[in-house]
């Protein structure tokens, strides 16, 4: 906590403008003459040799922290004339991290926050992913790691560079409970629309909930389909129509109409017009609801719920339409992102020890501890997402989550609104059309 505190302070300080000292190193000895050293070579034979200063996105007592941890001790023990000083900054990292990174103050490595814009601070990582590093056995980094951390950092920031390495990788998916599928005779992940109402019409039948959802996550639903329909730059197009004319159009209309069809026919749970997260997350791990849109990292969430033994799939979004052929395709998709700064003194130190990091050993270390998807390609899969490694490496297209739906916060709010009230049969498809174009216009 003294040293959480110590983040904390030293951004609200920078930000202030008061030239405090920064809070990333803890070491006794000034980085500016540790770095002197580095790459002077060792008596032991190790070329490896000075600080690097890693602001992480963990709290030091979460699973992904306690791994880094072992990542940090085991690269020192490798390499004893390399420091490497680490500030947990949680989930407060989208706070401190501009406003450190503004002042000057010393960070080599950093996982970047969606949340904020740090454009200006990455090092272009092109060539360095490209090169073999001593973790990497001889192998190009970009040959360690699974393709699409290295494809996904450039659709999330929007940079042509190679603004970071990936790793944590996600989707958003229909995850399921396997043995609800097989019990209710679903024997293939729905592919279009109308194999998904095939199959919740079997699972309701065998007395299951087919379909839940949390109001967080509500508006992913109707994001997707629309995706389906006219792709996500249409979809940022329509949450920031001032006129409402695009709120009337077809596709609105066919993915309210779709849903009011699902609601009619009991698809979706009877609490979703009241779940506040995570009761809906709860109810699939219970085994009362076949299936929720949300995250891979669900399994992890609920797993204290679930228990070893539950069976979990994923399926990509279904196509709403034929010939789109989008399912298994274009899905969201993101990673948690390692940076270094582009005014690191030590860019070949920091990519030592993000290769170190994403090595098959420490990658299995994060995998097995911490329950994430691996990040390298010789990484056993847990088994709560072995089934879903196929959909990973089949995406081709990273979508944003909802595939941007909730991106304008102006109107995120109404069509969470009106979306839990269409799908808890609360308001007709037509009601929801007007009240959304009413509400784009005002």
């Amino acid at each position: 906590m003294k040293k959480y505190k110590k983040v904390l302070a030293a951004a609200m300080a920078l930000t202030m403008g008061l030239g405090m000292a920064g809070c990333g190193s803890s070491s006794d000895e000034p980085k500016e003459d540790a770095d002197k050293q580095t790459n002077e070579g060792t008596e032991g034979g190790d070329d490896l040799s000075g600080t690097l200063v890693y602001w992480s996105m963990w709290n030091d007592t979460e699973p992904q922290g306690m791994v880094w941890q072992q990542i940090i001790d085991g690269f020192m023990e490798e390499h004893p004339n390399v420091k490497v000083e680490v500030q947990w900054c949680g989930r407060d990292n989208k706070k401190v991290l501009k406003p450190a990174l503004d002042g000057g103050e010393t960070i080599d490595i950093f996982e970047y926050p969606l949340e904020i814009d740090l454009n200006d601070y990455v090092l272009d990582l092109t060539d360095y992913v490209d090169k073999a590093y001593q973790a990497t056995d001889g192998k190009k980094l970009s040959e360690i790691v699974l393709p699409s951390l290295l494809a996904t950092p450039k659709s999330m920031t929007g940079l042509d560079i190679q603004p970071a390495v990936g790793y944590k990788p996600w989707m958003s998916l229909f995850m399921y409970n396997k043995a609800i599928f097989d019990e209710a005779g679903v024997t293939a992940e729905p592919k279009t629309w109308e194999e998904l109402d095939a199959a919740c019409a079997k699972i309701k039948e065998a007395g299951y909930v087919p379909i839940t959802f949390d109001d967080a996550y509500a508006s992913w639903l109707p994001g997707m389909y629309l995706a389906r329909e006219k792709g996500q730059e249409w979809v940022q197009q329509l949450v920031n129509d001032k006129t409402g004319e695009m709120w009337k159009d077809e596709a609105v209309v066919n993915m309210a109409k779709a849903y009011e069809d699902f609601a009619n026919k009991g698809y979706f749970d009877a609490n979703v017009g009241g779940n506040k997260y995570p009761a809906g997350q709860q109810d699939i791990g219970s085994g009362k609801v076949a299936m929720y849109y949300n995250l891979t990292g669900l399994t992890t969430e609920v797993s204290s719920v679930t228990g070893p033994d539950f069976k979990w799939g994923g399926f990509s979004f279904p196509d709403v339409a034929d010939g789109q052929n989008k399912c298994g395709v274009e899905d969201p998709a993101g990673c948690t992102m390692l940076a270094v700064n582009k005014n690191t003194a030590d860019p070949e130190l920091a990519m030592e020890f993000i290769a170190y990091a994403l090595s098959p050993e420490m990658d299995q270390k994060m995998v097995d501890e911490a329950g994430t998807t691996p990040a390298t390609v010789d990484t056993a899969w847990p088994a709560s997402l072995e089934s879903m490694k196929g959909v990973f490496e089949s995406n081709q297209v990273a979508l944003n989550s909802g595939a941007d739906i909730t991106s304008n916060p102006d109107i995120a709010p109404t069509i969470q609104e009106n979306f839990i009230k269409l799908a808890s049969g609360q308001i007709t498809a037509d009601e929801f059309v007007n009240n959304m174009a009413a509400a784009a216009a005002q």
